[in-house]
């Protein structure tokens, strides 16, 4: 079984150790010269928070993306922008923590405050719009989900093709068609978002890697394994470069290449691949969250298969 990507990055190049170093400094500065309640301060507090989420360290984002959004509703009110954007950097964690219950009503606030206070057609209102059809696509409610992606890719066509939003919305349109089992539907989104990812982002930022990784599902899930190999390479060489071996987008590459080799009847190897995704999903995510949970299943899977050999 196929893991999805993870979504959430930021737009320019990322280089987690180097982001964390910057962030921090000016973290303590602010909250040494501000104080803790400044907006400036719980801007960085936020960012922080955002960075750690991107970096995968979810445990360690929560209290800054808790502390942020405390912060932001006391000085600022409930509807300011930064708070918006806070309710909504809560929803992302939680989603990705696997806690998609607990996700749904910030994601909601989020978008609600969002059409009321910035419009329709706001950026952030159409970054909650499909932040909003992601929750519901993840929970398995597609056809909720489809709508809101619609509207995001609708909206973000506006800024132009090659803007970085409207390619994740181009790329997360195609994940909903294939959640939904229509994968030659699937095709042109994906290619469309792969070739705007290299040519706007490059080959390493984690949306291209994500991007890679995705055409490599599609096209094992289509039979056509050996077309697939090489995707699914690029994707787990460079975020295994740029995010490390644990990061959950890594050990997402890991789980789905594990899947490919066992497609193609490489068992053992597929066995290593698996293992090592297992592992890494236990000690990073937890036994419950999703992605550990289908490294069980696919590892099981395969354990049948090679007791038949």
């Amino acid at each position: 079984m196929f893991r999805s990507g993870f979504p959430f990055f930021p737009k320019r190049c990322f280089c987690p150790l180097r982001h964390r170093s910057i962030q921090e400094r000016v973290l303590a500065l602010r909250r040494r010269v501000l104080g803790d309640d400044h907006p400036e301060t719980l801007i960085s507090i936020n960012n922080m928070g955002a960075l750690l989420l991107a970096m995968g360290k979810y445990e360690e984002a929560l209290l800054y993306c808790r502390e942020a959004l405390e912060g932001f509703r006391r000085v600022l009110g409930d509807d300011h922008p930064h708070t918006l954007a806070s309710i909504n950097n809560m929803g992302a964690l939680l989603k990705s923590m696997g806690k998609y219950d607990e996700a749904e009503p910030y994601f909601r606030e989020a978008l609600e405050g969002s059409r009321r206070v910035l419009g329709d057609d706001h950026p952030d209102t159409l970054n909650s719009i499909n932040n909003m059809g992601g929750l519901l696509s993840s929970m398995g409610k597609l056809e909720e989900a489809e709508p809101y992606y619609r509207e995001a890719l609708e909206g973000r066509r506006v800024l132009g093709d090659d803007h970085p939003d409207t390619l994740t919305s181009i790329n997360d349109m195609g994940a909903l068609l294939w959640a939904m089992g229509k994968y030659e539907e699937v095709l042109p989104y994906w290619r469309e978002a792969l070739e705007g990812m290299r040519r706007v982002l490059g080959d390493d930022h984690p949306e291209t890697l994500i991007s890679i990784g995705n055409m490599g599902a599609l096209l094992n899930e289509m039979g056509k394994l050996e077309e697939a190999e090489p995707f699914h390479r690029e994707a787990l060489g460079g975020k295994r470069r740029l995010l490390g071996d644990d990061h959950p987008g890594t050990l997402t590459s890991i789980n789905n290449m594990g899947g490919l080799l066992q497609s193609m009847g490489k068992l053992a190897e597929a066995e290593g691949y698996y293992s090592e995704a297992l592992e890494g999903s236990r000690r990073v995510l937890g036994d419950d969250h999703p992605d550990t949970l289908i490294s069980i299943y696919s590892t099981s899977k395969l354990l049948i298969r090679l007791e038949q050999f």
